[in-house]
């Protein structure tokens, strides 16, 4: 069973999930918000910060971060199993990464970091 770990307090993150659910064909895929979900944090065996700064996915047993893990839950979901092939190659997947980091870092500082600093 693929358990993925996503942060519920994302606009975007979760509209994406979203669609994510609705297509999901395989019901093999257990969903964890992890902004508020502490058990999914012992699940995970990371800190909250560690998990709402980047996309996680547990597929037997072995963690997947980033592009990685989007490519292991596109591969069970309808409509987006086209993504994982179409994409899965070395320098596509190493640019999507890159990409997806300054993303990634850009949207943490955003909604946690610009908080953090108010307070």
């Amino acid at each position: 069973m693929k358990k993925v770990f996503y942060d519920g307090n994302c606009p975007i993150c979760k509209r994406e999930i979203g669609v994510y659910k609705k297509l999901n064909q395989n019901k093999h895929i257990k969903w964890y918000n992890i902004y508020d979900d502490d058990k999914a944090l012992k699940i995970i065996k990371k800190s909250r910060e560690d998990c709402l700064r980047i996309f996680h996915v547990i597929d037997k047993a072995k963690v997947y971060t980033g592009i990685e893990a989007f490519f292991i839950l596109w591969k069970d979901i309808k409509y987006f199993k086209i993504l994982y092939f179409v994409f899965n190659f070395f320098i596509i997947k190493y640019s999507l990464n890159f990409l997806y980091k300054i993303y990634a870092d850009y949207r943490y500082n955003k909604l946690y970091k610009k908080n953090k600093n108010k307070g």
